[in-house]
């Protein structure tokens, strides 16, 4: 997405979030004026924050009425499977109700919207069948974190098609990159908080009943690029579109290549670390009131591909970069 519109600016809501910080950094570098709008106060100096709840439509409506954005980036969400199985009323009422709010006040409120983007998920899809994903694929979404996303993608979608509002969804895979700070829940910020924990190399844990669990994942500038490529082409107004995967891993084979890459950047300050990383091996734990996880996902991206995007950043690399970020956040040598 090239910088057309040097007044009207680009609002990114969820901007204070793991992929939402780095597109909205990734926005104003290139010369966008970006209005991020988030519950969280924002610290990024190159973007104007703004804090709304988008659970408040008359909050929603206000930043939008004045901010009169070119384009929505709408990423604000109840983010993580976890959070949203403990807080099924709150997530819903984010994911949804949220997303609503926030429909509404861009149909009534903008005067000129070149594109409405959803950041939406592969598990609206539910369990996969079949080879991979499509996006013309049954949605099956059966946890509160997936039906609260599938919800917000057909919202938007029907915003789309009754209401003529310029709309285009990214269903993503699984994202890694620095600043995922949720190391309670995914799987590789949860992984690496354990192997650069500063009172020594911890094992990291693997759910017994998720060992053989496959899924896509992407490095997040790609994502940040994606974005931008369906907000911009003429040819994804209206469309949906599947996330281009790195790579696809199942955890058990995720978690022992983060150890074996994690020991292997440790050993040339710290060799009695990437000793211990490697001796620790992985710890197995019994899965007690957790969410239902599905077992199998994979996407098709023949479409996104179609418009002429190809990743940039393989598995290796992404998981390079995550690793040597993480090292970087921890003070070890």
């Amino acid at each position: 997405m090239e910088c057309t519109d040097g007044v009207r600016p680009v609002l990114v809501t969820g901007g204070c979030g793991f992929i939402g910080a780095h597109l909205a950094g990734d926005l104003a570098r290139r010369g966008h004026r970006v209005v991020v709008v988030d519950r969280a106060a924002g610290t990024d100096p190159v973007v104007e924050s703004v804090r709304v709840d988008i659970t408040r439509f008359d909050d929603c409506l206000e930043v939008i009425k004045e901010v009169d954005p070119l384009v929505v980036f709408h990423l604000a969400a109840s983010s993580t499977i976890d959070s949203a199985f403990g807080d099924p009323h709150g997530s819903l009422t984010c994911n949804v109700g949220g997303t609503l709010n926030v429909l509404e006040a861009a149909r009534t409120a903008c005067t000129a919207l070149s594109r409405f983007v959803l950041t939406s998920t592969d598990k609206v899809y539910g369990e996969l069948v079949g080879d991979a994903y499509v996006e013309g694929s049954a949605l099956d979404a059966r946890g509160v974190y997936d039906v609260g996303k599938m919800s917000a993608d057909t919202l938007v979608r029907l915003y789309g098609s009754e209401y003529g509002l310029p709309v285009s969804t990214l269903r993503l895979c699984n994202v890694v990159g620095p600043g995922d700070r949720n190391t309670g829940s995914r799987i590789v910020p949860r992984t690496l908080s354990r192997l650069f924990d500063p009172g020594g190399p911890l094992p990291p844990v693997i759910y017994a009943g998720s060992m053989s669990h496959g899924r896509d994942y992407v490095y997040v500038t790609d994502v940040v690029r994606a974005l931008r490529t369906v907000a911009a082409d003429p040819r994804a107004r209206g469309e949906v579109f599947n996330m281009c995967p790195a790579a696809h891993r199942t955890t058990l084979e995720l978690v022992a290549e983060l150890i074996e890459r994690a020991a292997a950047a440790c050993a040339p300050h710290d060799p009695g670390r990437a000793a211990a990383i490697r001796r620790n091996g992985y710890e197995i734990v019994a899965e007690r009131g957790m969410p239902r996880a599905l077992r199998r996902q994979h996407c098709d991206d023949a479409k996104l591909r179609a418009l002429g995007f190809r990743n940039s950043v393989s598995m290796a690399e992404a998981l390079r970069l995550t690793i040597d970020s993480s090292l970087g956040a921890r003070v070890l040598f």
